[in-house]
């Protein structure tokens, strides 16, 4: 009976070093989404400004206003598909 009682205690043993490295690895998985958001948001303004200030830059109305419209829409959609995504992770 001992050593089925043995075998009990480590196989619970196990399973919660199991669980624990599975949480430790889903709290870096969350983390390492969230610094990859980040990095990303970072990177989409910087393009859009980019495009923004080259349009600006070429003198043509036209130009500007169709680079703000379009910073604006992909500003508006990657806010809403990103804070989804954020959403997600804190859960």
């Amino acid at each position: 009976m001992s050593e089925t009682g043995n075998a009990a205690g480590d196989i619970d043993a196990l399973t919660r070093r199991v669980r624990e490295l599975s949480d430790q690895v889903l709290d870096q998985a969350r983390r390492n989404g969230r610094a990859y958001l980040e990095g990303y948001e970072r990177l989409l303004d910087t393009l859009l400004d980019l495009e923004r200030r080259a349009a600006e830059g070429s003198g043509q109305d036209w130009a500007s206003a169709l680079a703000s419209t379009h910073a604006s829409l992909v500003r508006q959609t990657s806010e809403m598909f990103l804070g989804a995504v954020r959403d997600h992770l804190r859960s």
